[in-house]
């Protein structure tokens, strides 16, 4: 399982980060406090996924357009909620754009779609970007603590807290989805 993750882990975690991230960040911060992988490395993989995830979507908007939106169902119905986002906060949405979980494609397609200038939006990405891969790299990493002081041999048992780890961390971040969604709901009524 170790050779596995140190050979596969940072690919994942870029790949992950590409699109959300969260999950694979965080396993990423928890397999690094256990040995398994570099957090230094962590946290370059994981902002470099997130860099070009956000500014991949910014362009599909800038080039594509609402075009793109009109012609998927799934990013229609996100549209108002992106839409009052963007029309409360302005600019400043650039800069937490990488903090909202479900959403964030949409959004940066949005901002694609409008004269943000391309320097405002690499620069409030590029910081984005780098606060959110440390913030929750440190997250998981804290939370590998907390698995290492129950495992005192974790090598051990690594064929049982690794995917103890990985269901663990999930269903927590699918409980934290249903709860946005439920939020959603209840901002776009």
């Amino acid at each position: 399982m170790e050779a596995y993750i140190a050979k596969y882990g940072y690919i994942g975690i870029f790949a992950g980060t590409f699109f959300e991230g969260e999950t694979t960040v965080l396993l990423g911060g928890i397999f690094s406090k256990l040995g398994y992988m570099n957090i230094e490395k962590v946290i370059l993989w994981a902002f470099l996924g997130t860099f070009a995830g956000d500014c991949t979507f910014f362009s599909i908007g800038r080039i594509f357009g609402k075009n793109i939106i009109e012609r998927y169902e799934f990013l229609r119905s996100k549209v108002p909620l992106a839409n009052k986002i963007i029309k409360k906060y302005g600019n400043f949405i650039i800069f937490i754009v990488r903090f909202l979980v479900g959403i964030r494609a949409i959004v940066l397609l949005l901002i694609g779609c409008t004269n943000v200038k391309l320097s405002k939006f690499l620069l409030f990405n590029v910081i984005n970007s780098a606060l959110w891969s440390i913030l929750v790299s440190a997250t998981g990493y804290v939370f590998g603590n907390v698995v290492y002081v129950f495992v005192s041999d974790i090598r051990k048992y690594e064929e049982y807290t690794i995917p103890a780890i990985l269901i663990g961390v999930t269903i927590l971040i699918m409980i934290y989805r249903h709860i946005v969604k439920e939020r959603e709901k209840s901002y776009g009524d």
